[in-house]
């Protein structure tokens, strides 16, 4: 039997902490998130990738509140090959910090009051720094801005010669001038335009048009192994118009065709990573309706329920690497992959 390496990716759309106000679905699914990443964040480090054999190494620097940065930052290093890494905040934030709509809550009172805004990080230096040629830094937009705990990290390191590439996450706000500030606050640096993501869809596509030492398309490993792509995908409707907030926040739309988002992802990474592709089915199809099946998700989860599903996967072990996919439902892993697994 081959050594398998099981690669676990999670890919969620909720509305941004900062943009228009979520369903209660999706404010419990992002306040439990929150608690769960808050639960598990340890001590900032960098991650370095198996190889990095471009012309000059390149690291993605990124703060995320909810997730949704996470996700565009990892598909940015997994595609250009690049190293990590992640600002955490000394004190992190809460679901009840992140409440821009209290008067009270920590990131408002951040806001309207500039001086508590300088947010100690477990850490703000990168070891080996000086190796890096090209550093990509991504944040949140909070109030038309980069999220001010971004901030102390850029005051603390010094830019020269190498280009800087910022990036941000928002349902609803756009770039704006939140690179320009920040490049301001560096005072060193090639800091070229800035990109805006509602999601992780659209990063391949925009990282190919960027003048970079190496393109994504050359880094894909030439592997000999043999990779598989197993993901299960809920769109929310087969609409490509008149889409609920909901509806909308489940997929993405393609020259008129309706993807769910994780379905998206995994075609991504099966063209980027030339694997082979298994969708997971159930044999009961899920309702499309949000509320019914936040219902049955709430269910499912309460009694640990394992879903039956249509078809396994043929021969596993003839592959030496599976990327698992799957959507965020109430800040837990969708139970259906559970029984393909098992």
């Amino acid at each position: 039997m081959k050594g398998i390496l099981s690669i676990l990716f999670a890919f969620c759309i909720m509305a941004s902490v900062f943009g228009c106000s979520a369903s209660q679905g999706s404010q419990q699914q992002q306040q439990n998130e929150n608690s769960n990443n808050t639960q598990l964040q340890e001590n900032s480090q960098t991650t370095k990738t198996d190889s990095n054999n471009a012309k000059g190494k390149t690291l993605v620097v990124y703060f995320s509140a909810t997730g949704n940065t996470k996700a565009v930052a990892e598909t940015i290093a997994e595609t250009l090959k690049a190293d990590t890494f992640e600002i955490t905040p000394a004190e992190p934030y809460t679901s009840y910090d992140l409440d821009w709509t209290d008067e009270s809550s920590r990131v408002s009172r951040e806001h309207s009051d500039e001086s508590l805004r300088v947010v100690e990080l477990t850490a703000d230096t990168v070891e080996n720094w000086d190796s890096y040629d090209t550093v990509f830094i991504g944040y949140p937009i909070w109030w038309g801005i980069a999220a001010w705990p971004i901030d102390s990290f850029v005051t603390a390191n010094d830019f020269t010669g190498k280009t800087v590439i910022p990036f941000c996450t928002s349902s609803s706000s756009g770039v704006g001038e939140s690179g320009e500030l920040l490049e301001e606050m560096a005072k060193s640096g090639n800091w070229l335009e800035g990109q805006r993501f509602r999601s992780s869809a659209d990063v391949v596509e925009w990282l190919d048009t960027l003048d970079l030492n190496t393109s994504s398309s050359d880094t894909v490993d030439n592997q000999e192994t043999r990779s598989l792509v197993v993901y299960f995908s809920m769109p929310e409707t087969d609409r490509a118009d008149n889409m609920t907030q909901e509806e909308d926040n489940s997929v993405v739309v393609i020259d008129g065709e309706v993807l769910g988002n994780t379905q998206y992802m995994a075609d991504v990474i099966k063209e980027q990573t030339n694997s082979d592709i298994f969708r997971i089915e159930p044999k009961t199809p899920y309702p499309m309706d949000h509320e019914t099946l936040v219902d049955i998700a709430a269910k499912e989860q309460n009694e640990g329920a394992r879903p039956v599903i249509k078809d396994f996967i043929e021969n596993p072990d003839d592959y030496d690497i599976i990327y698992i996919g799957y959507p965020i439902w109430l800040a837990y892993h969708k139970l259906i992959q559970c029984t393909q697994i098992a």
